[in-house]
């Protein structure tokens, strides 16, 4: 009767107990609400994120903000209106230069101590997961769904309505879609020129000036103006993103003189210019740049105007292709963790490895409308010369892209990669809300403002905080004063605002038992023989506070039968 891919079946667990804290390394100064995902759908996720939640593998963790030593507060950025900053655009260039050959991974310069970035500089929860893991799959015979309560499944049909039905659009992980970037048919045309010089302030301020008086003689009004100017600077903004990673991407901006010529895939129409285009490139490198003649081969000039080096794959989680890479992804992770966090050999092994990212509660959704892939978990790989040197693990939800982690090749450190890595994550926001409307925001994870390393994501701009009592979102600026001030702070400044979501009908909440799922109304009834607690009400009342009442009326609390 019931399908188990239309449901969210999780386990909670009541803890206290501290533990040691992997950004600060103070012991049992860390503490978390927890519980086991054993299946989310993505809309249910989305909720979760939404109030503080975050995943490791299939154990999804809140902070108790007010109790833990490092408070983490959920950020998120808006794709849509995103503002790439001077040292952002430097990363891309720096990027650009490299693969153009100009610069070599040994002299692309020293970082700054806030250039060294990371996404997420350590995965304190995934030291807990072994014993969560156990607990998880000791009671797996009992996760199953054999029959649905009547006023449940009338419940969760109204969900699966306005959700768009996961159970009727989920197909098998072996039936993939790639993400290519190369052809893409929503990416921008590149300019014949690069903007790549920021006028000086004088000669902008003279045109802003100019364009002002224009309007005014119009007969627009102040208001208009300003609205007018502020739509247009998003307007360039959006230009100068999306053109800057289309260098990255070798869009071959030089063939665009005279004649549109394909050079990926290769057209024939190209291959008949081939040598002519490149005996042009060698004497017009040698004439004007001064390169010698042994440098400008041929391999050369197809690696940096012909075929773009540096290839990004989006590829589903447990898909084919994403198996085929399998163990190239996790010995490049063991790689990473081993220099960069100084993590032993038996800490980041292929299991880890799959426990920590590969596995994943999401069930894959995939719409009639909606991104080429559909929604889930998916992991970003960067090949470089058919090496892979870098892995976005990302979630792709209803209203964002979720930033899971992220590693890649030490010996490229010093190309920023984490940057590098969420603005190509913002990129890929922008381009997917043009088929997902809804889909417009990037979450970064969690912020905690005390890790010098995580201050790059407050650079996203305009990001929000979320604020750690009444779930609402708060523009970052006034956030890092009260942060300044406080490592705890409630970021909302409405007094008066509560959490309407965390207002508690326990009757209400969703209760998996003995196969069966039924609101707590009924479970009471069915526990005669072994009288529910108040310590287990109280823990139903909290988890229900946590996950928020939206959430605990759809998703399945597992509860296990002692009988």
């Amino acid at each position: 009767m019931a399908g188990r891919q239309s449901y969210s079946i999780v386990e909670y667990y009541a803890e206290r107990e501290g533990y040691q804290c992997g950004y600060c390394k103070k012991p049992n100064t860390n503490f978390s609400h927890g519980m086991w995902a054993h299946s989310l759908t993505v809309h249910d996720y989305q909720s979760l994120i939404d109030r503080g939640w975050r995943r490791s593998g299939c154990y999804c963790y809140k902070p108790m903000m007010n109790q833990t030593c490092c408070p983490q507060y959920t950020i998120k950025c808006k794709a849509l209106d995103f503002r790439i900053s001077k040292s952002q655009k430097k990363i891309l260039k720096r990027m650009t230069k490299f693969l153009r050959n100009e610069l070599t991974k040994d002299n692309v310069g020293g970082m700054s101590e806030d250039q060294q970035d990371d996404i997420d500089i350590s995965n304190e929860e995934a030291l807990n997961y072994s014993k969560h893991l156990k607990r998880a799959q000791k009671n797996q015979s009992q996760i199953n769904v054999s029959s649905v309560d009547d006023e449940v499944d009338e419940r969760l049909s109204v969900n699966l309505m306005k959700t768009g039905s996961q159970k009727n659009s989920t197909v098998s992980n072996s039936n993939q879609v790639q993400l290519t970037n190369a052809n893409s048919k929503n990416s921008l045309h590149v300019r014949n020129e690069i903007v790549d010089v920021v006028p000086c302030k004088k000669a902008k301020l003279l045109r802003i000036e100019r364009k002002k008086s224009k309007l005014l003689a119009q007969g627009k009004s102040q208001s208009e103006i300003e609205s007018i100017m502020r739509e247009k600077k998003q307007q360039n903004c959006i230009k100068i993103v999306e053109e800057l990673f289309e260098e990255v991407f070798m869009l071959n901006y030089l063939h665009f003189k005279l004649r549109l010529v394909r050079t990926a895939p290769m057209s024939s129409e190209y291959r008949k210019t081939s040598k002519e285009s490149y005996e042009l490139y060698k004497k017009y490198q040698n004439t004007i740049h001064g390169v010698s003649p042994e440098k400008l081969t041929e391999q050369r000039y197809t690696r940096f105007l012909v075929k773009s080096p540096l290839q990004m794959k989006l590829v589903r989680v447990m898909s084919d292709e994403f198996l085929n890479t399998l163990e190239t992804s996790a010995n490049l992770y063991k790689k990473y963790q081993m220099t960069i966090h100084g993590d032993t050999p038996e800490q980041c092994d292929q299991k880890a490895f799959y426990n920590f990212l590969v596995k994943s509660p999401l069930q894959q959704w995939i719409p009639d409308s909606g991104p080429p892939h559909g929604y889930g978990s998916f992991h970003e790989q960067y090949w470089l010369d058919n090496e892979l040197i870098a892995v976005g693990v990302i979630d792709i939800l209803p209203s964002c892209i979720s930033s899971v982690y992220f590693f890649y090749d030490p010996t490229y450190s010093q190309l920023s990669l984490g940057t590098f890595s969420s603005l190509r994550e913002v990129y890929l926001t922008r381009q997917f809300n043009k088929v997902a409307s809804n889909l417009k925001y990037y979450y970064m994870g969690y912020y905690i403002h005390t890790c010098q390393k995580m201050r790059y994501k407050a650079r996203m701009q305009p990001s929000k905080l979320l604020c750690p009592e009444t779930y609402v979102w708060c523009d970052i600026e006034p956030c890092l004063a009260k942060l300044n001030n406080e490592k705890y702070s409630r970021l909302n400044d409405e007094i008066n605002a509560i959490d309407e979501n965390g207002v508690i009908d326990v009757e209400e909440v969703l209760i998996l038992y003995k196969n069966i799922a039924m609101p707590y109304k009924k479970y009471k009834t069915l526990r005669k023989t072994c009288q529910i607690t108040h310590e287990e009400k109280r823990e139903v009342e909290e988890y229900a506070k946590f996950v928020g009442m939206s959430c605990a009326r759809r998703m399945l609390f597992f509860r296990y039968s002692r009988e």
